[in-house]
């Protein structure tokens, strides 16, 4: 090749690798054509290496219409990918040729030259031969120059994705900085968290789970985790390059979530806190993320692990929090099972740093709001003591005052009723007279019971005869209104450590309020099983009604004395049971029940 023809083929070159107003891919096919002419070839093809996969998915050729497709070639198949695979030059015939390698059918050889910037492979070439003839030491020494050129505008076009991957990733993590700390509820803040990670096309990783670190009990506890199978909408379409609106969420959301399979199953697990037994407490006690490659083989070998959640690579981030490792984020690619990378392990670090963050602000409100809770609570118990006080000096002038003056009216009211038929209007004034003493009695016995410290006298109890007790006492009323009763005790409960005739008048409060709340032929359903009250055994009894519930608002007053939505009620039932139950070391709670009416379920500690 003459001198002349040599100058002007490296000008054009140099030419077109300097026309950066011109997309790289169009420079790339202008040098398949250069190529193509410079060396009277049939064709010239340059394909880009994806090093991660070690596989050539990009070709710019003269023998296609298109700027740049795609293709899928293996190091090692065809033309192409042997040359990849050794990245040295190669001649083959067509016949060795991959699907994905354009030809017109009419060449005899094809060379592969490697693209190489210093040692990194970053393409090959192939150009398409009439015949069998070589290249002269001239043309390779040309080839050499142009496929310099060729290297450095793959290298400057990654340089560009790099830095817009690297710019694109710093907008993500500032995004998600400014919506994370701006969130101060936890659950709302582990949401976004989890979603953040595993949204995207394709995603950062597949799944995303949480667990949170309890040293008291030196376990490791699942929280939350999404998937992109299993998460609910609004979290499977969250792009990196989304607006930050988009990441909000809704408390449906949130709840929709909890109730995914892998949610549960994240939830249902619970890790040892040792090092020696599974990765995520490594990297928890460690404060280093970790990336497991694999969970099959690398000690520590958790099995149960490995089964519940696929065995497939997972990397694990410590979550920091006020310089305490509060928990761990666990991310895999279990869906896509692509391999987890450095540059997304650097993200996930840098992500998990700010999650930390937004933690500890979340954490330090919640600290807040539980403060200001208890001073609120303290404020409430320090005024119902003033208000019990005042009870108890209230109801023992009412005994000495009211209570044998009551006890006369009541006596004689009964005597007069004696006297007169019951069809005679003498009859009626008297019987309401003796129902309204009942009536004073009963509440002056509950004011007195309500003002006095409680004394128990423990025995051994059983609950299911405690609760048969109650209903015989409260049998008549509820025959009467055709109330059907549904009972599920359980078997072989433990015995409770506690006063019998006190819990017993609990159950007939509840069981009469039942009653009361119910319109003829309602169902009330009782349901004994073992519990738990502060890690301890304990005895659940649920009490059920079909009634109309209870309003929202009245939920939270519903213990306190002398509230009540009776015409004739005295407002202390409810605040009776309450301290009862409070005494023996339980609770007693209520809430709505879906299918209409009202359900309380009290738990008794088997011994306080």
């Amino acid at each position: 090749m003459a001198a002349q023809s040599q100058f002007k083929i490296v000008s054009n070159a140099i030419r077109i690798a300097n026309s950066t107003e011109q997309p790289h891919y169009v420079r790339l096919k202008s040098f398949a054509h250069l190529i193509t002419e410079a060396f009277h070839c049939s064709s010239a093809t340059i394909y880009l290496v994806n090093e991660r996969d070690n596989l050539l998915h990009r070709k710019i050729s003269t023998l296609l219409p298109d700027e740049i497709s795609d293709c899928t070639i293996l190091f090692g198949k065809g033309i192409a990918g042997r040359c990849a695979a050794h990245a040295k030059p190669i001649r083959r015939g067509i016949s060795s040729l991959h699907p994905h390698e354009p030809s017109l059918g009419t060449e005899r050889q094809v060379d592969a030259h490697p693209i190489i910037d210093g040692e990194r492979l970053l393409g090959v070439l192939t150009i398409g031969l009439p015949d069998t003839t070589l290249l002269s030491g001239d043309d390779l020494e040309l080839l050499q120059i142009l496929l310099i050129e060729v290297a450095g505008i793959i290298r400057c076009k990654r340089s560009l994705d790099d830095m817009e991957k690297r710019l694109e990733e710093f907008f993500f993590l500032f995004r998600i900085s400014n919506t994370m700390l701006s969130t101060i509820k936890l659950n709302r803040l582990v949401h976004l968290i989890l979603s953040a990670i595993t949204s995207g096309s394709p995603p950062l990783f597949d799944r995303a789970m949480l667990f949170l670190a309890n040293e008291r009990t030196e376990t490791l506890q699942g929280m939350t985790g999404i998937t992109r199978v299993d998460g609910p909408e609004p979290q499977t379409d969250l792009p990196i390059s989304s607006t930050q609106d988009s990441l909000n969420v809704s408390d449906e959301d949130i709840a929709l979530l909890q109730q995914t399979e892998f949610c549960r199953l994240v939830k249902a697990t619970r890790l040892p806190l040792d090092s020696t037994q599974n990765h995520i407490s490594k990297a928890v006690l460690d404060r280093m993320l970790v990336l497991v490659r694999a969970p099959r083989r690398e000690h520590p070998i958790d099995r149960s692990f490995n089964r519940r959640f696929g065995g497939t690579p997972f990397a694990i981030a410590p979550l920091i929090a006020h310089d305490q490792v509060i928990g761990a984020i666990v991310v895999d690619n279990c869906t896509s099972g692509r391999p987890i990378t450095p540059d997304e392990l650097n993200l996930l670090q840098l992500f998990t740093n700010q999650a930390g963050m937004a933690a500890e602000n979340s954490i330090l409100y919640n600290r807040l709001e539980e403060t200001n809770r208890n001073l609120h609570e303290t404020q409430e118990r320090l005024l119902q003591g003033e208000k019990l006080a005042a009870i108890g000096q209230m109801a023992a002038g009412i005994a000495h005052e009211i209570k044998n003056p009551l006890v006369s009216v009541g006596g004689f009211a009964g005597r007069l009723k004696k006297r007169f038929s019951a069809d005679t209007e003498e009859w009626q004034y008297a019987d309401l007279i003796t129902r309204e003493v009942q009536h004073l009695e009963n509440m002056l016995t509950d004011i007195l019971f309500f003002s006095k410290k409680t004394t128990i006298c423990y025995s051994r109890c059983s609950i299911n005869q405690i609760i048969e007790d109650a209903l015989s006492v409260v049998a008549l009323p509820i025959e009467e209104k055709g109330i059907k009763v549904e009972k599920i005790l359980a078997s072989r409960l433990p015995s409770v450590l506690g006063d019998y005739q006190q819990i017993r008048h609990v159950f007939i409060n509840l069981l009469s309020n039942a009653n009361d709340v119910m319109e003829p032929g309602g169902v009330l359903e009782i349901e004994s099983l073992p519990a738990q009250i502060d890690g301890g055994r304990a005895v659940s009894v649920k009490v059920s009604d079909t009634g109309a519930g209870i309003l929202l608002e009245h939920i939270h007053t519903l213990f306190s004395p002398f509230f009540t939505t009776k015409e004739k009620g005295t407002g202390l039932g409810l605040a009776i049971a309450h301290k009862i139950i409070t005494a023996h070391g339980g609770t007693i709670t209520v809430k709505n029940r879906e299918t209409g009416g009202a359900e309380f379920t009290v738990v008794i500690p088997v011994s306080p």
